[in-house]
């Protein structure tokens, strides 16, 4: 059953905001889209063919949802990125309110998209204990992960996540698209990097003495 909906959740996430953006702007030769479409086509394609769907226990842990006050927060990237920047974007293909971004500017968009997205699955691919769910895995040996993208941010999926999904507003020929992203997304992740850095700090054996080596959350001499 877990294998079915990870299918599920592949083919969803990869089809919906592509046929989110096409059918709200009427129009299907928005080649942006489709570069768009083929990086989280290639990038969610190798994230649970290749990394998860060989271990079933990691598969299972993966496929947990947020619970408690992890919620809300762990909902709102996946809510932004695959629905709500899709329908703002095709809105404003069909009414022409910014979708006037220049070529480099999609083009580095789409670059960003890539780089982002490939941070998130480093980060996946590294740590076994990566998980939608805010919790202390005691069941699976949870440890301290400080090698890959740790060694230089304590969350680097989320430090790789963000700047994708502003970066998808350009990608995507949309200014607009950009605000969903930097009003809802970046405060409530950088509000879930909280919860979650405390949580590991409180529970996690090793992790205060990890983060003492790794100073920044997010971005390397910011924060």
């Amino acid at each position: 059953m877990n294998l079915f909906w990870a299918w599920v959740s592949l083919v969803v996430s990869i089809a919906l905001p592509p046929v989110l953006v096409f059918s709200l702007a009427g129009r299907w030769d928005l080649w942006y889209v489709w570069v768009y479409a083929g990086i989280l086509t290639i990038l969610f394609s190798i994230n649970l063919a290749t990394l998860q769907f060989k271990n079933l226990d990691l598969l299972k842990e993966r496929m947990k949802l947020p619970s408690g006050q992890s919620y809300w927060t762990g909902v709102v990237f996946p809510l932004v990125q695959l629905i709500v920047q899709p329908i703002v974007a095709g809105l404003d293909h069909r009414f022409h309110w910014s979708d006037t971004v220049p070529l480099a500017g999609i083009v580095f968009g789409l670059f960003m998209v890539a780089i982002g997205m490939g941070i998130v699955n480093w980060a996946e691919k590294i740590n076994p204990y990566f998980s939608g769910a805010v919790r202390i895995q005691a069941d699976r040996g949870h440890q301290v992960i400080s090698t890959g993208p740790y060694a230089f941010v304590r969350h680097p999926a989320y430090a790789g996540g963000l700047p994708a999904l502003i970066a998808g507003g350009l990608a995507l020929n949309s200014l607009v698209a950009i605000i969903p992203a930097v009003v809802i997304a970046v405060p409530v992740i950088v509000y879930r990097t909280m919860i979650e850095d405390q949580m590991l700090r409180d529970e996690l054996v090793g992790y205060a003495d990890y983060a003492a080596k790794v100073r920044y959350r997010l971005m390397p001499g910011v924060w």
